[in-house]
């Protein structure tokens, strides 16, 4: 299978490597000094079972590469308006494009059900255009993704989660039945790669259930600096991460997605790892805290949903992320 990952960072750089030695044709989009070590060393994959290596093609232009069987747009949120105009000469007539963001995605509004109430018009869904002009949206695949990864050193991924690897897939609208068993092969594709990709039904009621996970472990990790498990090992926190999450889950069900989730089991499972929206912040990159903490926010907003333990570590992290740039001086929280 002819597979581009764009975006060849922690978790992209991870699927990546796992495909590889699984013997497909990878190839990566990278840019600078990442891009330069894969290209002399190839990509190296740090796990509980020693350093891997996957000899994947590498270049920061998708032209080089031309049409895919899947791409997998493993960047981050922030560097989705920079990717919309350059991934057509990726998508032909039966490509898969894989979208694995954090927080509210772009797709998010196109083939919602028409009982669902209609969400707010937040900036992300402004990309839909943009990417719908380089591809049909029963080709774009929704993705979860499960698994905790860091950069080390250019060319070099760390996982730290090696029994917790996992990329949730499904399509966001109907689908025929020749798509349905593409989806499917793709699904196996990466379980023999070494991921777990189960069926995770509904794809929004994934991106919700992600979502308040986020907004919950890893709001407050990059609120105190700490890894995700601090939440768990202080009693103060720990009430503070419950009731962030009964926040979102009234949110997603007022949106339509009742969820079934007990925060204290969550809190029992989040890991010693420092969550991607805090890496951002220590190394200076762009931040997802639109799509992760205030999208959330102004689907409260939307729906009269009362939100205040949300509202005041929005208001905290948003306002360290104005201070070291990394997202729009005008990022407001609306409360």
């Amino acid at each position: 299978m002819r597979v581009c990952i764009y975006g060849a960072g922690a978790s992209g750089g991870h699927f990546a490597v796992r495909l590889a030695l699984a013997g497909h044709q990878v190839s990566v989009i990278a840019r600078g000094s990442h891009l330069a070590a894969i290209r002399e060393n190839g990509l190296q994959l740090k796990t509980g079972e020693g350093t891997l290596s996957g000899n994947v093609a590498a270049s920061d232009t998708p032209a080089d590469f031309g049409e895919q069987d899947v791409v997998i747009v493993a960047a981050k949120a922030t560097a989705l308006p920079g990717i919309a105009p350059h991934i057509g000469p990726l998508v032909g007539r039966d490509t898969q494009v894989v979208f694995p963001q954090n927080g509210m995605t772009w797709w998010y509004p196109i083939g919602l059900p028409d009982t669902h109430p209609k969400p707010p018009p937040i900036p992300v869904f402004d990309l839909a255009r943009p990417f719908l002009a380089a591809m049909r949206g029963d080709q774009v695949i929704g993705g979860i993704i499960y698994s905790a990864n860091e950069v080390e050193s250019p060319g070099v991924i760390k996982n730290n989660s090696p029994t917790h690897n996992r990329l949730e897939i499904a399509a966001i609208a109907a689908s025929s039945p020749a798509q349905v068993a593409a989806l499917s092969n793709l699904r196996e594709t990466l379980e023999d790669s070494g991921i777990l990709s189960p069926d995770p039904g509904d794809i929004r009621a994934a991106v919700w259930t992600k979502l308040v996970n986020n907004m919950s472990g890893s709001a407050l990790g990059l609120a105190t600096r700490s890894p995700s498990d601090g939440a768990r090992k202080d009693k103060a926190m720990s009430e503070i991460y419950r009731r962030i999450m009964r926040e979102g889950l009234s949110i997603a069900a007022a949106h339509g997605y009742p969820l079934d989730i007990d925060p204290d089991r969550m809190l029992k499972r989040l890991l010693d790892h420092k969550a991607s929206i805090l890496q951002d912040y220590e190394q200076g990159r762009p931040m997802e805290i639109a799509e992760i903490v205030l999208a959330p926010l102004a689907f409260a907003r939307s729906a009269g949903i009362a939100t205040p333990t949300l509202d005041t570590v929005a208001a905290i992290v948003t306002k360290l992320a104005k201070d070291k740039g990394l997202v729009a001086a005008d990022l407001e929280v609306a409360l």
